[in-house]
């Protein structure tokens, strides 16, 4: 019986999700789909004017910027950027922001070649897909 609960205790932790392989994916262009709390939808987004850009360094610096798609398939972009350093601990992993002497935090929950999903203290997770742009010749 022993024998039985320490390989089930074993399993249990060598199943765990090496959060790290996240970091692998954040980068790039993300459209947002969906805003969750409490696992309720909160708000659908069907069509997107802007769109999230991540660019992580190999210091574990990075900025996350708000661009807006164009005809031309390039992107207009303003000024402002969200600074963001990385903190890993305990499986998780801290995208922790400072805008103007205020410093917040969201956790990577979850990131794949498919999906992006990062939630904040307040407890709202915010899901996204990859940005595909629109293809006007087809």
């Amino acid at each position: 019986m022993k024998n039985l609960i320490c390989l089930s205790l074993l399993m249990l932790i060598s199943c765990k999700t090496d959060t790290t392989q996240y970091l692998n994916f954040v980068e790039g262009y993300w459209e947002i789909e969906q805003v969750k709390k409490e696992g309720k939808i909160i708000k659908t987004f069907k069509v997107n004017s802007g769109i999230d850009y991540f660019k992580i360094n190999a210091d574990r610096m990075g900025f996350r910027k708000k661009l807006k798609p164009n005809f031309q398939g390039t992107f207009e972009t303003s000024e402002d950027v969200l600074n963001f350093k990385l903190k890993l601990g305990n499986n998780t992993i801290l995208l922790e922001y400072t805008d103007n002497d205020t410093t917040y935090s969201e956790e990577i929950v979850s990131a794949s070649t498919t999906a992006l999903v990062l939630a904040n203290t307040e407890g709202f997770e915010y899901h996204y897909k990859p940005y595909e742009p629109l293809n006007l010749d087809e």
